[in-house]
């Protein structure tokens, strides 16, 4: 019965790829990041979500041993109390940049200051500091 299973979901996914291959698109002009996806400076690796973290104010980026980005964020006033923050998914980090610079897409992007303040994409008003980091 498994087998059988597996056998049509195979077939159908290759008629589903090969009609897919058959469509014809009109070519789309997209405009590029003006930034390339880096790392910052001070960066922590080899980190695992949910787990303890100290540097939640300056140089908060972490990665992952599968590439994901993570940011050190603490919770004030919660109970029960805890000295340290937690490491928790961040968008894609775009390297070191300026306050007001043009960034790529509102909200799904994360830089860094070179004094490594946490800078949040925000549309047209370009890299803003993050003041929920």
């Amino acid at each position: 019965m498994i087998r059988e299973l597996t056998i049509a979901l195979s077939a159908a996914s290759a008629v589903i790829g090969v009609a897919a291959a058959t469509v014809t698109t009109a070519p789309t002009a997209a405009a590029a990041p003006a930034q390339d996806m880096a790392d910052v400076p001070n960066m922590v690796y080899g980190v695992e979500l949910s787990t303890a973290c100290y540097s939640w104010e300056r140089f908060i980026f972490g990665r992952g041993a599968t590439g994901q980005t993570y940011a050190c964020h603490y919770i004030p006033n919660q109970w029960p109390p805890v000295d340290s923050g937690f490491w928790v998914w961040s968008p894609p980090l775009y390297g070191v940049q300026t306050v007001g610079a043009p960034c790529p897409q509102a909200g799904k992007a994360m830089a860094q200051t070179v004094d490594g303040l946490a800078l949040e994409c925000a549309g047209a008003k370009g890299w803003q500091q993050d003041f929920y980091a």
